[in-house]
């Protein structure tokens, strides 16, 4: 079985001068996915469906210009929160909860509470204390690792 590679600092070093000294690629012929396509032209894409074209138009006009993209890639990659949409629907566990609305405060209120709850039951289970390997979860038996007979 061959082992993990590795090499000197040396040539890793050697490497990385390599990589820094490369110049820039010109715009034109940097690769972009579509993800990263429909991230940065959601308006224009926005801006053809008010005109009233279908996204199944907007994929044919697509693949007259050579670009094979199917609706439900456009589709994600239009519609799915981006990262730092994601981040700032987390809840201020603090309780302030600037910036929710109130059903979110309350949801958020919701989840924190079940988590206590999941942790005072898995304490009362005794799966928490020291030497314990109880695994158990709420849809399933309990399992036991068996020891006896190592």
């Amino acid at each position: 079985m061959p082992g993990a590679k590795s090499y000197t600092r040396a040539q890793w070093d050697d490497f990385f001068r390599t990589l820094e000294a490369l110049p820039e690629k010109p715009r034109n012929e940097q690769r972009v996915t579509v993800s990263d396509a429909m991230k940065e032209k959601r308006v224009q894409i926005a801006a053809t469906q008010a005109k009233g074209y279908t996204l199944e138009e907007i994929v044919q006009e697509a693949e007259r210009k050579g670009i094979d993209v199917s609706i439900g890639a456009i589709k994600y990659a239009l519609y799915r929160p981006a990262p730092a949409d994601a981040n700032s629907a987390v809840t201020d566990t603090r309780g302030s909860g600037r910036g929710q609305s109130p059903s979110g405060r309350k949801k958020a209120e919701k989840r924190a509470g079940n988590a206590r709850d999941d942790t005072r039951q898995q304490r009362e289970r005794g799966v928490n204390q020291p030497g314990s390997m109880q695994i158990q979860d709420a849809f399933s038996f309990e399992i036991r690792p068996d020891i006896e007979n190592l």
